[in-house]
Parts: C-alpha cells; structure tokens; sequence
C-alpha cells in the first residue's frame, strides 16, 4: 500500500479510530500498534516481514546484552550488531553489483557464470528501518546505564508504519516515549490536515507531473531535446525530486500527528541554501543528522585537526553515495558532494578564523566593516548552490554516469535544434522554488481558515482539494522515488 491510494485511506481510517480507543489501554495499545505496522508492511511486501521483526530483535537484543556489561562486552555485542545488520543491508544492496563486478574480472568469470545464483529482490524500506535499528543499538553503547525499552516497543519503533518505507529516521529516545502520552491536541490535527494536503499536492499534481510530461523523456533521450528543454528536464527532476521526498515526508508526519506522534520535520526549504552545507541542514534531514551522528563523529568529525575533518567529511558523504545503491553514479554523487562539503567548510573556517582575530583586538560587532553586496552574494550563493545540486541530482536519475555525461553534453549543445520544453513545465519549476519561500505563511493561512470552520464544513473543505488535487494530476500515481533506497 502507498499514501496515496485508497486502500490506504480505508487501512488507516480503520487503524485511526481504534488507536485513539486504545490509546489509553497500556496492556494492549502496543500490541495493537505493532499489528497494524505489521499488516501494513505484510501487504505490500510480505516475504520480508520476517527480515523486518528480525532487524527490530536484533537490535533490542544487543541493546538488553549490553546493558550493564564491561566496556570490551559491549563493543563486542555492538560490533556483532553492526556486522549483522550491515551485512543484511549490504547483501541485499549490493549482491547482484557485486556479481557483475566479478563477471568483469578475467579469473573469477567462468567460475561465477557456472554458479545458480539466486535473483535477490530488494526489501523495501529496509535501509529506513535498519538505520533505525542500528541508532537503538549505538545509542546504547554510548550510553551504559540507559535502559533498553521492551520488545513491543522496540519493534513498534522499528515497524512504525508511516515512516518504514521512507523515513524520516526515527530515533529510539524520541519515539517510544511517545507511545505512553495519551493527549490529543486539536492543533496538531489541523496541523496534520494541512501536511496531508500538501503532501498530495506535492506528489500527485506537481511531481508526477513533471515525471511525465518532461523529465522521463529528456532522460531517456537528450539528443531528441534542445538544450533549453534539456535544463527543463534537468531543472525539473531536482523539483520532481524534492517535490516526491518532501510530499512524502509531509505525508508522514501529517499521519503520525493524526496517531499522536511527532515524526519530526524532514525538509526546510532546501533550495533557499546559500551554500552546500546549508543545503545538508536542510535537506533529509533525518538522514543527514543519522550520518552526522553514527558516522562522521564515529570517524572523528571535527576532533582531530581540519585535514582529518575534510577526510571525515569525504568519507561520510561518499558512504551516504554508496548507501543510495549500488551504482558507480551514486559513489560519483557522493564523492562530489564530499568535495562541495570540504570547500564549503574551508571557507566558513576561514571566516570564523577572522572573526576570532578581530574578538582578539577587542573589535566590537558595530566597528567591524559590514560586507558589501551581502545581497547578490547571497544570490550567488543560491545561484551556484541550486545549479550544483541539480548537476548532482542527474546522477540519481540516469541509468548510468554514461548517460549522466551525455545529458550535461546535450545540455551544452546550444546550437542543436530539438523539441522543445512546454511553459507550464518552467512554471511548475518556479513554483516549486516559490513554495519554498512561503510554505511556511501559507501553512498557517489554511491553519488560520481551518480553525474557523465547524466539523462537516471542515470535511467538506478537506474533500474539496483532495478531488482538486487529484484532478490536477495525471492518471495513476508514480510510486515514490525514496522507495528504491
């Protein structure tokens, strides 16, 4: 079951009404939280349901072993964890990458095409759900006399329906304790309406949208295209992409607030960054905060001087690349967001190094010489920023850095004649970007009208731009990008 279908809408309807009847009942609310996960996950991918709990046990497991052992047991019994888990993840990545790679390699070809090897289907979700694990477990290693949270709650936080496929990445120590908080807050539910709304609108009437109408065909055939409908396409996948992640993660946390938990903000406003790190702040974040969290500060981050900083950094986006797939064009994606990140973190150095020196000569902020331009810097800041990215994102969609490089060539080709790109097509783009700017007012505009409107007005009014919403978009929904990773 996706969002945006309706047996999904019949699905969560039903689980709706009984959690807030059960809510209440501590000796079976997590039981019936865990089955409806369960039966949400079971639906649509039932073969690896087992591989789902088995994550959510593991990890509880490690976490009840370490409790209260030595400093060596636990690095011990976390390392196993990793080794698993990790493994699990990589095997079903990465295996098939790895047997085309050994295809390749003279010695190894004839003994690899005699084997019967299996045809390995990804789990879906499961990159979400065992990064979730794998925080509960380190989590507890880093802290010695927390106490693990029971098994029900352990596999409710791994198996949370809303966010198992795509996120946002919960974390063990925000999540379970909202299990136990029984109060209903109507701002949250009139927040949860808006944040369902959009994230339709986002997924249905704008990005498949632009899916369909531009951005599949300039990626299948750029010699067909000029290169003004070439940047269309290349323009609109970084909106179809942002406009696909963020309606989801909207749709998330618009469900979870329905439920009574805060799944956290996953996007703002990435494409209003001034600079690459800005971006990362911005940008899936709860992805972001989990590499920043488990594995830049694991390497080291910031601890050992700026040339093992800059390492760190490379190594953490690189290996945020290879955990998008299993694609040369995703390590390409990482290693130039690595590069991006190390000049970016140069510069902010260096500006925090002035400002250091000039505390040192008792310079207060009002006698400091203001910079001039600070406007179209900050314009080229976005303008370079926004332009890199979406170089960048050409990665994610192409089949291979091949066909990667021969986009940005027809991109070039201004003097080759081809099809053109339609207006609404650049309109969409804009207003992508121009909602960005005021999601945030026109949030609490709907916000504001909503407060006014009495129950059946209200269903009414929800009613009205769901059918709109629908209207607008083409016929059958795209299933969401993020689902491949």
């Amino acid at each position: 079951m996706v969002f945006t279908s309706f047996d999904f809408a019949v699905f969560f309807g039903v689980v709706l009404i009984l959690n807030w009847r059960l809510r209440s009942r501590a000796d079976i609310y997590p039981q019936f939280l865990l089955a409806a996960n369960l039966l949400f996950y079971g639906l649509g991918a039932p073969r690896f349901l087992p591989l789902l709990i088995f994550v959510g046990l593991a990890n509880w497991f490690t976490a009840r072993m370490m409790f209260g052992a030595s400093q060596n047991k636990r690095r011990l019994w976390l390392w196993l964890d990793l080794t698993l888990c990790l493994g699990l993840l990589f095997f079903f990545k990465y295996f098939e990458w790895g047997v085309e790679m050994l295809l390749g390699w003279g010695p190894a070809e004839g003994f690899i095409s005699r084997l019967a090897l299996p045809e390995i289907f990804y789990p879906i979700g499961m990159s979400f759900f065992t990064f979730q694990g794998i925080s509960l477990a380190i989590d507890h290693y880093r802290s010695p006399g927390l106490e693990p949270p029971d098994l029900l709650s352990t596999l409710n936080f791994v198996s949370f329906f809303p966010t198992v496929l795509s996120g946002p990445i919960q974390r063990a120590g925000q999540f379970i304790p909202q299990m136990k908080s029984v109060k209903y807050e109507p701002e949250n539910f009139n927040l949860a309406i808006v944040l369902i709304l959009s994230g339709l609108f986002k997924k249905i009437a704008l990005s498949s949208y632009l899916s369909e109408i531009i951005v599949r065909q300039v990626f299948q055939v750029p010699e067909s295209f000029s290169a003004a409908a070439v940047w269309a396409g290349i323009y609109g996948y970084s909106a179809q992409i942002y406009l696909d992640f963020s309606g989801y993660s909207d749709l998330a946390l618009g469900l979870g607030l329905l439920l009574g938990y805060n799944v956290g903000v996953n996007f703002n406003a990435p494409y209003l960054a001034t600079n690459i790190r800005d971006f990362w702040h911005r940008w899936h974040i709860s992805l972001s905060t989990w590499l920043r969290d488990y594995l830049y500060i694991s390497l080291g981050g910031n601890r050992h001087g700026r040339a093992r900083k800059a390492l760190n950094l490379f190594l953490t986006q690189f290996l945020g690349g290879l955990w998008h797939g299993a694609h040369v064009r995703y390590l390409i994606w990482g290693a130039a967001h690595g590069l991006a990140l190390i000049v970016s973190h140069f510069f902010a150095d260096r500006r925090r190094d002035k400002e250091r020196k000039l505390d040192e000569l008792g310079l207060k902020s009002w006698q400091r010489q203001k910079p001039r331009f600070q406007g179209l810097k900050k314009f080229l800041g976005f303008f370079i920023t926004f332009n890199f990215v979406s170089l960048t994102w050409i990665l994610f969609r192409a089949e291979d850095s091949r066909r990667a490089l021969e986009i940005v060539r027809a991109g070039l080709d201004f003097e080759r004649a081809g099809l053109g790109a339609p207006l609404l097509v650049w309109l969409v783009i804009a207003l992508a970007l121009f909602m960005q700017v005021i999601g945030g007012g026109l949030r609490n505009v709907f916000m504001a009208v909503q407060e006014r409107l009495p129950g059946p007005i209200l269903a009414l009014w929800c009613a009205f731009w769901v059918v709109l919403i629908l209207k607008l978009g083409p016929d059958g929904v795209l299933p969401f990008i993020y689902f491949q990773y």
